[in-house]
């Protein structure tokens, strides 16, 4: 049995109804225990007895303590799963984006958009062409990032979904996030699971 850490918190943004559908949606991976924390401030002495850790956030401030905290589990080995405003948290902290792979720059108005799966990809499989309504998450990017998933903006594709590697350890995020109909979106929710399937090396 692999543990696995859910460092969740919100009531709007992100939704709390979103992050129940999310934490229901992960439940479902066989093999996997979870637990929950409200803030990475609240990482548990026993970090490396995890698997991975889960950010679903949108904090403004972390400790150098916290930061060298998750710089370590992930550079070692850890696994990471980021899903919407995880690249929006700490934006003042550049080590922490060099950890998720890209950094939020801005985004649009929750509209309907579609999600179309990149080819040749080994990390998801099975998951078609999908449409939500959320908010088109843009951002600065690192270079070495391998993007699988892609919406339109202003005519051009940009990430959605993608998988990085830091150090030793497997990094997945995903953009959308903002509202309760795209959590619980089943297509989605497949593609989150095999997200964490893939981080903890499964």
């Amino acid at each position: 049995m692999k543990r696995v850490l859910l460092v969740t918190d919100g009531l709007f943004h992100p939704p709390l109804l979103a992050r129940k559908a999310f934490r229901d949606a992960l439940a479902k991976v066989e093999g996997c225990s979870f637990s929950h924390i409200s803030s990475l401030e609240k990482l548990p002495a026993d970090l490396d007895s995890y698997a991975a850790l889960v950010i679903y956030i949108h904090h403004k401030k972390i400790s150098e303590a916290a930061l060298a905290k998750l710089d370590a589990f992930v550079a070692s080995g850890g696994g990471l799963l980021g899903l919407h405003t995880a690249t929006a948290s700490f934006k003042k902290e550049p080590q922490y984006f060099k950890i998720l792979g890209g950094r939020f720059t801005g985004h649009g108005p929750v509209e309907q958009f579609s999600i179309s799966p990149e080819s040749g990809t080994d990390v998801f499989y099975d998951i078609p062409v999908f449409d939500v309504v959320d908010e088109l998450y843009l951002h600065e990017l690192q270079p070495d990032i391998e993007v699988h998933f892609t919406a339109v903006h202003k005519r051009e594709k940009v990430p959605v979904v993608w998988t990085y590697s830091y150090g030793n350890g497997r990094v997945v995020y995903a953009g959308p996030g903002h509202t309760t109909e795209t959590l619980k979106n089943q297509t989605y929710q497949k593609l989150l699971q095999q997200g964490l399937k893939w981080v903890i090396n499964e």
